[in-house]
């Protein structure tokens, strides 16, 4: 099985260092607050790899985390004048809710941080002990200057990339480099911390980053087969995770990492204020579990970003569900029942027309094995379609319909309707991964059962005698997107209003006003020359993070891709966007302006704003699409 390793940037064989045995870890949540679309593909496409990993025959572990140490989780819980816990168990149970109705299968083990405090501190003293981690401030920090290369993802120069932080963390001044990261913190920056442990440096709590190496180590061992999780945490979440697990173990860990790609809307990347939060439950609700996981892994390629929008979800589900499966299921079942009473006889009719079918259903386990091998998991299902495509094609070509007013012709009808039930049940046993629910729902209606997979290369496995549903079911029905999307626009929009309420309670978004189309006036500067204006660097810039800066009701913090290299920028403007709501967009930077320190934290540019006569920000963001980098001159 090949994949591409985004740790090496190249294709490579996925050996398990075990033979016939997988281990997997997969980061999970942070349990503060719903998941939305963008989350579900993730899920879906791990729990897809899998499905087909024990298909094949293969034993897997898979674990999959819950973080439940986090400022966010403090701080809802102070919002909300609850228990920390509340909180996390609130969201965990949610998460769970989601999980299920996108049937997603649980993780061998699901650990939680708070369950795993003691080898998180046994783990840190080890790093202490051998040099890796030293103390500063008060808090334990990863030594990454003791390190051959850290910034192992990319090729980045360290002056290039952000301090490698979590939320509400300041770049300490004690810290020996700038991507030094906590392994322990015991100066809270809360005044009534609720998480918080005994250890050798002092009451305090783990670092984000610790728990995932502690959790794969304790239930996984020490080497690793596959670390999977989003592209957005490869830097700093599992570049750190390396560091300290390798530097703690004294050996190579993990030799493969698979990052999922963005699924963003037409609008950019989904924000709950943008009214663009797609709920995978609702989703699922209306238009089927099956036909969601299906679009998620038919429409976007696996390592490339995706725009969702409910109008090709529909356009998808009618076409390829409705129009090319469930119609071929349906028809197929009907005209077994019509014609034959539901079984069919041994004595069948081959002919030369049946060949072209039965060689690509016979052959469709390898054409799709091919493409699942390469984690091309789009392509396997294309495979897997075009054989559907094909049956129905066949059923044209053959007209059972007009084979059945002739008796001398039963044998042949007989040949016709076997040959369209073998194709549908090798089909249904390869999208078992993919469509679980759809599967077994088809192969209830045919009366087969699932077979194993080293039979789905022989033609001809569909046993006589058995006897089709005498009561066939529509697997999706087509959908009127006139009708559907009204209540979708609906839900987005009750979505969006209660976001902004919420918001607007806890202080975090002005108050609305109507917008004005008057002009202003501004007080003249003085002129400058065009050698001083040609001084100054604009580009576009991509915001790849943000973070509200602590003990701030001002300021944000933004890491901001620019060309190949990433910047941190403190920009005044949490009044008027949320952390959440800056995430995906492009906007207007000043790159060279010289680095200065606002609240604690380092800025290394200036993200360009206008001002009405109130005083209300607005970023200025490229009127066309640009790419990051691109000169603003």
């Amino acid at each position: 099985m090949q994949i591409f390793n985004t740790l090496t940037r190249q294709k490579e064989e996925f050996v398990p260092q075990v033979p016939g045995e997988y281990r997997i870890y997969v980061c999970g949540p942070t349990v503060y607050n719903y998941i939305h679309i963008g989350n579900a593909r993730p899920l879906c496409i791990f729990d897809i790899l899998r499905r087909y990993l024990e298909y094949r025959g293969y034993k897997v572990t898979f674990v999959q985390n819950f973080t439940d140490i986090d400022d966010k989780i403090i701080r809802r819980a102070n919002e909300e004048h609850v228990d920390f816990s509340e909180i996390s168990e609130r969201y965990i149970k949610e998460f769970w809710t989601d999980a299920d109705g996108l049937n997603v299968r649980h993780a061998t083990v699901n650990p939680k941080a708070t369950e795993n405090i003691d080898a998180i501190i046994h783990i840190i003293s080890t790093l202490i002990e051998k040099g890796y981690a030293y103390e500063a401030g008060g808090n334990i920090y990863f030594d990454t200057s003791k390190l051959e290369k850290y910034y192992v993802f990319n090729d980045f120069k360290e002056e290039d990339l952000a301090v490698g932080v979590r939320e509400g963390v300041e770049e300490d001044e004690n810290k020996r480099n700038k991507a030094d990261f906590v392994l322990w913190f015991t100066k809270s920056k809360f005044d009534d911390q609720e998480l918080k442990w005994d250890s050798p440096w002092g009451v305090g709590y783990p670092g984000w980053h610790i728990e995932c190496s502690c959790i794969s180590m304790k239930n996984l061992g020490e080497y690793l087969d596959i670390h999977c999780g989003g592209i957005d945490n490869a830097f700093p979440h599992h570049t750190n995770e390396i560091a300290q697990s390798e530097s703690y173990l004294g050996h190579p860990w993990c030799p493969q990492w698979c990052h999922v790609a963005h699924l963003n809307t037409e609008g950019g990347k989904m924000s709950k204020s943008k009214g663009n939060v797609v709920d995978p439950y609702v989703l699922a609700e209306k238009f089927g579990v099956d036909a969601l996981r299906f679009f998620l892994l038919r429409t976007f390629p696996f390592g490339s970003d995706g725009n969702f929008s409910n109008e090709l979800l529909i356009q998808t589900i009618n076409m390829d569900l409705a129009n090319d499966l469930g119609n071929l299921v349906s028809r197929t079942t009907a005209m077994v029942e019509k014609y034959f009473g539901g079984t069919l006889p041994a004595e069948r009719e081959s002919s030369d027309a049946d060949d072209d079918l039965k060689q690509m259903a016979s052959t469709l386990r390898d054409r799709y094995e091919a493409e699942m091998e390469h984690f091309q998991f789009q392509n396997a299902l294309e495979q897997v379609f075009k054989t559907i495509q094909r049956a129905n094609k066949y059923i044209d070509e053959t007209a059972p319909w007009v084979l059945a007013k002739d008796e001398a012709a039963k044998d042949r009808l007989a040949e016709v309707l076997y040959n369209l039930v073998e194709s549908i049940t090798i089909g249904a046993c390869l999208l078992k991964s993919f469509l679980p629910e759809t599967a077994d729902r088809i192969l209830a209606q045919l009366n087969a059962g699932m077979r194993e997979y080293d039979n789905l290369d022989k033609f001809g496995l569909y046993e006589n005698g058995n006897k089709v549903t005498d009561k066939p079911e529509i697997l999706f029905a087509r959908l009127d997107a006139k009708e559907i999307m009204p209540k979708i626009d609906a839900i987005r929009e009750a979505q969006k209003a209660e976001f902004e309420a919420e918001q607007k309670a806890l202080g975090e978004l002005p108050e609305t006003t109507e917008e004005s189309g008057e002009a202003i006036d501004i007080e003249a500067k003085p002129e400058i020359e065009y050698d001083d204006f040609m001084k100054m660097q604009f580009q576009v810039g991509e915001i790849i993070s943000c973070e509200a800066v602590p003990k701030s009701k001002k300021l944000l913090c933004s890491q901001v891709k620019i060309g190949s290299q990433v910047k941190q920028i403190v920009s005044g403007i949490r009044k008027y966007y949320t952390p959440e709501e800056m995430v995906g967009k492009k906007v207007m930077v000043l790159v060279n302006l010289k680095p200065a320190k606002l609240a604690g934290v380092l800025s290394e540019g200036m993200l360009l704003c206008a001002e009405d006569a109130e005083g209300n920000l607005a970023l200025m963001t490229p009127e066309k699409a640009m790419p990051s980098g691109a000169e603003i001159c």
